[in-house]
């Protein structure tokens, strides 16, 4: 008995016949699609041509396959439909579309390329700027570190060989080091002052004088207050610099030295043309300040008036102060002034006997001259003393006349009078000033005034006594030597020259340092008036 086929068998035979089926409906379709492409670029050259032809070209798509499929149909024939149908014209409009938005997305494509090029050329920009800034914090923050190691005397200062060595004190040298200063931009007036400190031997001897180092470079400012600039360390410099002997170079440029003044001072800029004058000033009271030996110098303040009418303890109570607050520069430079007022209301009360007399006192490192009102003063005979005056000619005036103008007593009326502290009011008064105490380096500024500069001929001499012009004189005359002159030729401003002429420590010759020239000076009153005239005269008193 044949065995009945089982459940598995059948279906078996029932997917064989289906992919049969399959497989016939995929060839009937594959010859319709053969057919279409091969009439469709046919009937699509001839379509223009021949208008009345009955068929049509149809595109399908097949879902299937997800692809266009082309087909001729018959007017009489339609064929079967194997999915959506897209007319022709249609299909070439939507294709003209696509290759147009195409077209546009390359454009695109390409210039998005172009942008994204720009951007890591932006960056490339952006990151080399942050290394830039990077490098310049780090050299800002190494050079303050290097400051703030300099200014704690941790400098590494040149080792000074036999070769070129520097002495201990200007006695010690054989010969002067005749060096002079490099013009870096209209500095010529600070060139002029430096060299005629540079002559002045109790400052220079300081400088030189390895003790005093420690002092110098830790100094008072240092102390208190170290990030703020320092002029002491950079002058130790160039001193040692000025005096060193058998050096490589018969003048030395003071870059250092001219970076920290402009630092400093905005008057001393570079390439701006300045003052002797104004320079002095600044340089003596930086270098008190940056030296003074009081630890506290910025918490102590030296009264400029004390309005006592005791002299005695005026003076005395004004002195204490100061000692508190000595240095180099006091030492050198500082003397004291001595003022005088008088009430004429006081005076005319006691009928002008033991009336009050109030006493002030102050530092003066400077004394000005105003050259055209000691001419006028002395041509027209309205100063006391007037015998005193130097008998020459009316456009010209020597030193005593200088002096016997500055203690001329000055009058306060109407409207310029002066409150009394005795009498409780207003009233006419009389000011005079004289020099108490004399420093030991005399510096004296021949002030010609604005359009009078040449008008007045100062006639000075070489030594000069000014006793009689000095109420404290403990016994001792006050005889002053020339040593140093700054001379001025042309007007003010950019076009004026600054000269020094100084007599050196170690010769007793006269040099000419006209910036980084140096020439020795044979006929020393000719070869003054030959580079201007006298501006600035530095004298020494005789020990």
């Amino acid at each position: 008995m044949p065995k009945k086929p089982t459940k598995r068998k059948k279906n078996e035979n029932e997917e064989e016949e289906k992919d049969k089926d399959d497989s016939e409906k995929c060839e009937e379709e594959n010859k319709k699609f053969k057919k279409g492409t091969k009439n469709i670029n046919k009937i699509s050259d001839n379509n223009n041509s021949n208008k009345n032809d009955k068929n049509k070209i149809e595109i399908k798509f097949n879902k299937k396959n997800e692809q266009f499929e082309s087909n001729i149909i018959n007017n009489d024939d339609e064929s079967e439909e194997i999915g959506d149908v897209i007319p022709l014209k249609k299909y070439k409009e939507l294709e003209k579309k696509y290759k147009a938005l195409e077209k546009k997305n390359k454009e695109l494509e390409k210039r998005d390329k172009e942008k994204d090029k720009q951007i890591l050329e932006l960056q490339k920009e952006i990151d080399s700027l942050k290394s830039l800034q990077d490098e310049i914090e780090f050299i800002e923050e190494d050079s303050n570190k290097n400051r703030r190691k300099n200014n704690n005397n941790k400098k590494n200062f040149p080792e000074l060989t036999l070769e070129k060595q520097v002495f201990q004190s200007i006695k010690d040298y054989s010969q002067p080091t005749l060096v002079g200063l490099q013009n870096i931009g209209a500095t010529c007036f600070i060139n002029a002052t430096l060299q005629c400190l540079s002559q002045t031997k109790g400052l220079t001897n300081y400088f030189l004088n390895e003790k005093n180092k420690k002092r110098i470079i830790n100094n008072n400012i240092e102390r208190n207050n170290p990030n703020e600039y320092q002029l002491a360390p950079v002058y130790y410099e160039l001193i040692k610099n000025l005096w060193t002997v058998n050096g490589d170079n018969n003048y030395y440029a003071p870059y250092d030295f001219m970076k920290r003044v402009n630092d400093m001072n905005p008057l001393f800029q570079k390439g701006q043309a300045g003052d002797a004058k104004d320079f002095i000033i600044f340089i003596l009271e930086q270098m008190h300040k940056e030296l003074n030996k009081s630890i506290n110098y910025d918490k102590i303040q030296i009264p400029s008036t004390i309005n006592q009418y005791d002299k005695n303890n005026t003076f005395l109570n004004f002195f204490n102060e100061f000692t508190k607050n000595t240095s180099i520069i006091s030492d050198l430079f500082f003397g004291f002034n001595e003022t005088t007022n008088i009430c004429q209301n006081c005076k005319n009360i006691r009928g002008g006997v033991n009336y009050p007399i109030c006493y002030n006192y102050c530092i003066f490192n400077l004394i000005i001259f105003p050259l055209e009102e000691v001419r006028i003063l002395k041509n027209n005979n309205n100063m006391m003393n007037m015998n005193n005056f130097y008998q020459g000619p009316t456009n010209t005036v020597n030193i005593a006349d200088c002096f016997i103008y500055n203690q001329k007593t000055d009058f306060f009326t109407g409207d310029n009078q002066n409150y009394c502290n005795l009498c409780f009011q207003k009233a006419d008064s009389h000011y005079t000033s004289r020099i108490y105490i004399s420093p030991n380096i005399l510096i004296l500024i021949l002030n010609r005034g604005k359009g009078n500069i040449y008008n007045v001929k100062m006639d000075f001499q070489m030594t000069i006594d000014i006793t009689d012009f000095v109420i404290q004189k403990d016994n001792q005359r006050n005889v002053y030597n020339l040593y140093g002159v700054i001379t001025h030729l042309g007007k003010s401003g950019p076009d004026a020259h600054f000269v020094a002429t100084c007599k050196s420590p170690v010769n007793g010759k006269w040099y000419r340092y006209n910036d980084a020239i140096v020439d020795q000076v044979n006929d020393f009153y000719q070869d003054i008036y030959n580079f201007g005239t006298p501006y600035i005269l530095f004298y020494e008193k005789e020990s």
